[in-house]
């Protein structure tokens, strides 16, 4: 009875893997059938390609850029190399392409800001507050963006900091333009800075010098300057403010 009753149980157990085997057979099959209908039905081709939080570059730039195509299908997409695509614009600071299924894609992009310009050979360099090369351009109208000066002429490269040589004064402007932005609305922004000597920094508001000296306590110097340019209404005059110095500020104007 013990022989009978093993031989049984080994019978069943061949029975049970057979099964097991066909379901997994069967599973493989119906896998293969929806990953190949996937690839193949117009269902899954991209219909629509959505950009968000662009402000420099076009939708239509940046969507060239990732090399993502209406009618592509939406599981064959390399988005690794796409966002690639996308990053080598000097402009992105950093984006996140999405599958909205079935057939969207959004392309979600942070872009750098432009802040400065910095003249060379007659050509214009956009540089933002990391003192990033943005692009360069033969003019800057319609650009609301601060002179600086203080860079010496030498090779650059789009995408990459201006001068890595000068360390010291890409922390500084990067100080300056978050005070910049700052400011209240209604107080006005400086036309140039030049830290050619970071210990004699120069702010410019049209005609006005602003002497802030170091970059010690920068903040305090910096609306210590501009509470004096607004009380005496001082932005279309000509002189100067000195606060590079402890104690009360000095202004001068002109005529």
């Amino acid at each position: 009875m013990s022989e009978g009753k093993n031989s049984n149980e080994l019978i069943e157990r061949r029975r049970k893997k057979i099964k097991i085997k066909r379901y997994i057979g069967i599973f493989v099959i119906l896998v293969a059938v929806v990953i190949t209908l996937c690839l193949k039905l117009p269902y899954f081709s991209i219909k629509h390609i959505e950009v968000l939080n662009n402000r420099n570059i076009t939708s239509p730039n940046i969507t060239k850029l990732s090399q993502i195509n209406i009618g592509d299908n939406i599981f064959y997409l390399n988005l690794k190399k796409s966002k690639e695509n996308v990053l080598s614009n000097p402009y992105i600071l950093d984006v996140n392409i999405k599958r909205k299924m079935p057939n969207k894609i959004t392309i979600d992009v942070k872009e750098r800001e432009a802040v400065f310009y910095v003249m060379q050979d007659n050509k214009c360099l956009v540089i933002d507050k990391e003192g990033i090369v943005l692009e360069e351009k033969n003019s800057i109208s319609g650009m609301k963006l601060l002179r600086l000066e203080g860079f010496k002429k030498k090779d650059y490269e789009l995408g990459k900091v201006l001068d890595k040589t000068e360390p010291r004064k890409i922390e500084i402007i990067g100080q300056i333009t978050e005070l910049i932005d700052n400011l209240k609305k209604d107080v006005p922004e400086p036309s140039m800075v030049d830290i050619t000597d970071i210990t004699d920094i120069k702010v410019y508001y049209k005609n006005i010098l602003v002497k802030i000296g170091t970059s010690e306590n920068l903040r305090e110097k910096l609306n210590k300057a501009i509470n004096i340019l607004v009380e005496n209404n001082l932005i279309n005059k000509k002189g100067y403010i000195d606060v590079s110095f402890k104690g009360s500020p000095v202004f001068l104007v002109e005529g």
